[in-house]
């Protein structure tokens, strides 16, 4: 009796070998990431990088750090203003142009992935979770960059004795971030959009 009962388990055992081997072809097939998706998690994790490097943003999401993109007052802000007067012999005419061309670069490169994802969301790929998560974070980094910009703004115009409209002077960006943002919406909403019609498909076979 005893023989009989090892022989299927040993055959079992021996079926079961076989599966293992090929399953972790299976689960990378499943979760590799199509070329829309790719590129939206590539750009984004490269602007974030850009935005950090110079000390554009923090990237930081904590309460206390989101306090202060409301009030105005936060530590990606000094970093940015500490970090272009670092040259002590800078004249507020080369500091302005500098942040210029900040805000110039922030504003492309937030642009250009506002793109990619309306490009995602027009092909045949659907955004994933992860695809809103990079894209939003980007826009976390863009929205702080913004604040630099403005407090460095009125850093120069101490320094002049003048005042910038942050308003006119970053309206480039603003207008960037406005777009950016609807375009948040609807990689959400597509997301969302995809999910429920899974779902409804799952639960129609069901």
């Amino acid at each position: 009796m005893a023989a009989l009962i090892i022989a299927p388990l040993m055959a079992s055992t021996a079926g079961c070998a076989t599966v293992s081997v090929m399953e972790p072809k299976t689960v990378t097939a499943e979760i590799a990431l199509t070329p829309q998706s790719s590129q939206l998690h590539k750009a984004s994790d490269a602007y974030c990088d850009t935005a950090r490097r110079n000390s554009w943003a923090t990237g930081e999401t904590s309460i206390g750090a989101l306090a202060g993109l409301l009030t105005g007052r936060n530590g990606a802000e000094d970093a940015y203003w500490q970090k272009i007067t670092l040259d002590t012999k800078a004249s507020p005419a080369s500091l302005l142009a500098r942040i210029r061309t900040d805000t110039g670069a922030a504003a492309k490169g937030l642009g250009d992935l506002s793109v990619i994802a309306q490009k995602l969301m027009s092909s045949s790929s659907k955004p994933s979770k992860t695809d809103v998560a990079d894209f939003e974070r980007a826009l976390i980094h863009a929205r702080q960059a913004r604040e630099s910009f403005a407090e460095a703004l009125v850093q120069v115009g101490r320094r002049t004795g003048e005042e910038y409209q942050a308003g006119k002077e970053l309206e480039g960006l603003d207008k960037v971030l406005a777009n950016a943002r609807m375009a948040a919406d609807d990689l959400a909403a597509a997301r969302m959009a995809d999910t429920a019609g899974r779902t409804a498909s799952v639960m129609a076979a069901g």
